[in-house]
């Protein structure tokens, strides 16, 4: 027996004596009395995953990144052909939300800042002036030690931005200056205010920024370009890479001191007249 006949005879022999046979009842009356809307099947391709809520496709290649800066998703997208993503969580929410996600793009980012540390002093140093003479994007302990030490690179009067800036009131850095013994800038410095100035909500959202914001933003992608550019260029073998200085430790400084003075003393030759000072 055929599906339709199958289907005509279950339906007739269900209704009840009093009930009409179906191809008595009008074609209004039967839409309503069966929602044939819930039958339909529509029709995907097989090769594209979509999205149940939106209806959007999900695959990578054609979803929309979400972030309207196109140097920033090529950079992370660079960052993802040369494996910097790699051993992390691939899924087809967290390759959308990389553009737009901390938490997920900024290892990335820092790892790739700290194996390039040669590309540096190739970028403009007026873009670079440009992103920190304003103040800091944020009073995160080490993006404020980055700008610090940015600022002293292109050399910048600290006052003279801590008292512009308007989160100098909640800073307990304003107007602090850099020291030596901090380390000098470097390229994880400048990518981390980057990063941080590409996933500002107000980027992201396209909100109303405040004042002095296009000329940052403007500079920020033009080094963004630069670093995509930069990061196809083999890396300079003979430049030695920067050597983090540990934190110093004042009772191990006094050891080595008075071992370095035991030792002296020890290689000296006394002759008569001579005497040891007690200090």
């Amino acid at each position: 027996m055929s599906a339709t006949r199958l289907f005509l005879f279950t339906t007739f022999s269900l209704r009840t004596p009093n009930q009409k046979p179906l191809s008595l009842i009008r074609p209004h009356v039967l839409a309503q009395r069966f929602n044939f809307s819930s039958l339909r099947f529509r029709r995907y391709s097989s090769s594209v995953a979509v999205d149940a809520v939106t209806g959007c496709d999900t695959d990578s290649a054609n979803f929309p990144p979400h972030h309207p800066w196109p140097e920033w998703v090529t950079f992370v997208d660079r960052l993802k052909a040369k494996g910097y993503f790699e051993g992390e969580n691939s899924s087809n929410d967290e390759s959308i939300n990389v553009y737009t996600d901390m938490n997920l793009v900024k290892d990335a980012c820092l790892s790739f800042a700290r194996d390039r540390y040669d590309v540096f002093k190739s970028l403009p140093v007026e873009d670079v002036q440009k992103v920190v003479e304003q103040g800091c994007p944020n009073l995160l302990r080490k993006a404020v030690n980055s700008a610090k030490r940015l600022r002293a690179y292109t050399r910048l009067d600290e006052g003279d931005v801590c008292s512009a800036c308007n989160l100098r009131g909640s800073c307990d850095r304003a107007y602090v200056i850099v020291k030596e013994s901090e380390g000098a800038a470097r390229t994880v410095d400048i990518v981390r205010i980057l990063l941080f100035y590409a996933l500002d909500p107000l980027v992201i959202s396209g909100g109303k920024k405040p004042a002095g914001r296009e000329i940052i933003d403007v500079s920020v992608k033009k080094l963004f370009s630069e670093l995509i550019k930069l990061s196809e260029t083999a890396p300079d073998p003979f430049l030695p890479r920067p050597a983090s200085k540990p934190a110093s430790n004042p009772v191990q400084e006094k050891k080595q001191v008075k071992f370095a003075e035991d030792e002296l003393l020890q290689n000296v030759e006394m002759k008569r007249g001579d005497w040891m000072c007690p200090k």
